[in-house]
């Protein structure tokens, strides 16, 4: 026996399942197909279980679909049919009762499985560019978090570099203020030592003298017979006492305060130079490449340990093993050596500031090349040129003279001239190194010296 719920959703006409249900002003539902086929037959448009007269007009009852109808199929608003095709011009799902009406009479159409599978194509397609972008943020989020750690262990290296110079300075300072407090401590012992002295032999002549005169004083005071009768011994006494010479204060017996004092901060900065030093070009570790080791102090370079993770930030060049200085040159006359000492594999030159520094670099680039044994020169005009070099330099200078348009290398031993570029510079120009060799490229430190000028 069917239960309460299957004759609820059961059409009186066929006994089956309501297909795409109606309800009739009476209330009883049917198949919309069986209901229309039942009028047809008898002609009537009475209902087939109360027999109740009901208008032709018949309404959807959509509580009473089968679930599986109900997702599979949607309907027209309008007609309550299936929309089972796609009006192309309109954009839009219609039923065959919209697709033949006059509002779209000149009209293209498409299956619904066709028109979804074009339209999802296009939708795809539409995405592509959204999903590039999305790779592209989450790439560039990635090379900010990476530089977002890299910023930190930078600050916390560059931290530790600057306590351990500042810390030679502090010792520095430390025992020069030492030095100069023994020396201070050394003359006032001296000159203490020698004014005691001084003061101890005043001392006992003052005691001498004061001795012999109050006792002279004395017999003066005596009466004049006992004063003759002792006359004698006391004349004798006072011509016997030896006078001193008149006392006179030392030269120089006091401190000398401005040997002490006296430019006191520049002789110790002129000390200090003896351990400061001064180099012409610092590397900027920003812009080396990942396979690149740079010195402590940012004036040496050689090829390392491959594939640090550094960040992919715009400064970095990526395809040359290669790094530039941190301070760049828009006029002026500029020199800096490089020892390349047993490097056989090198180049040196200046780099454009606006130049891109990703992938091969080739315009905006002049440079000296040494590799097999022979040197090259190349710039953004020239794929290479030979140069001949009697004997390999261990030090190379390069000078740029920017207003003049001239950049020149030479033997910075033998001062002999190895090539000149000439080029009218518009842009600011960086020094250039690049090595793929295990030993160290330099530039080398200066000494710092001092001169005075007087000033009239």
């Amino acid at each position: 026996m069917a239960s309460a719920s299957e004759l609820d959703l059961s059409c009186p006409v066929c006994r089956d399942i309501l297909k795409d249900p109606v309800m009739l002003s009476c209330k009883h539902s049917f198949c919309r197909d069986c209901l229309q086929k039942f009028w047809t037959d008898k002609n009537t448009s009475e209902c087939p279980v109360c027999k109740r007269r009901s208008s032709m007009e018949i309404h959807p009852f959509f509580t009473l679909r089968s679930p599986s109808a109900a997702k599979s199929e949607q309907l027209c608003h309008l007609h309550s049919e299936k929309l089972d095709v796609f009006c192309v011009d309109d954009q839009q799902l219609v039923c065959s009762v919209c697709r033949d009406s006059d509002a779209h009479g000149s009209h293209r159409f498409q299956p619904v499985d066709e028109a979804a599978l074009e339209r999802k194509k296009m939708l795809r397609d539409s995405l592509k560019p959204l999903r590039a972008k999305l790779r592209r943020i989450h790439q560039v989020k990635g090379d900010c978090d990476q530089s977002a750690e890299h910023i930190k262990v930078q600050a916390e290296s560059t931290v530790t570099r600057i306590k351990e110079e500042f810390k030679k300075l502090h010792q520095f300072l430390e025992e020069e203020e030492e030095a100069r407090m023994d020396a201070l401590r050394a003359e006032e012992e001296e000159k203490s030592q020698k004014m005691k002295e001084t003061i101890g032999a005043l001392s006992r002549e003052i005691t001498a003298l004061s001795q012999t005169i109050r006792a002279t004083e004395e017999k003066l005071r005596a009466a004049d017979a006992s004063f003759l009768q002792s006359y004698k011994a006391a004349e004798e006494r006072v011509q016997q006492q030896p006078l001193p010479r008149d006392p006179q204060l030392v030269p120089g017996a006091l401190i000398d305060v401005a040997k002490h004092l006296g430019n006191l901060t520049f002789n110790i900065w002129n000390k200090m130079k003896e351990m400061v030093s001064y180099s012409s070009v610092i590397l900027d570790p920003n812009s080396a490449h990942p396979d690149l080791i740079l010195s402590e102090d940012l004036t040496g370079v050689a090829q390392g340990q491959r594939g640090q993770q550094l960040p992919n930030n715009p400064e970095r060049i990526d395809h040359f093993f290669s790094a530039v200085g941190s301070e760049g040159f828009n006029s002026g006359s500029h020199s800096w050596e490089v020892e390349v000492g047993d490097n056989t594999a090198f180049v040196l030159g200046v780099l454009t500031e606006s130049i891109q520094r990703k992938g091969v670099i080739s315009s905006g680039l002049w440079r000296l090349m040494f590799c097999g044994g022979e040197y090259k020169v190349l710039s953004p005009m020239d794929a290479g040129n030979d140069v001949s070099v009697m004997k390999n330099p261990k030090r190379i200078r390069v000078h740029l003279d920017w207003d003049r348009g001239r950049l020149s290398f030479s033997d910075a031993d033998t001062d002999t001239h190895i090539h000149t570029f000439t080029h009218t510079f518009t842009d600011r120009m960086f020094p250039y190194v690049s090595t793929w060799s295990d030993v160290q490229i330099k530039f080398p430190a200066m000494k710092v010296s001092v001169s005075l000028e007087r000033h009239s």
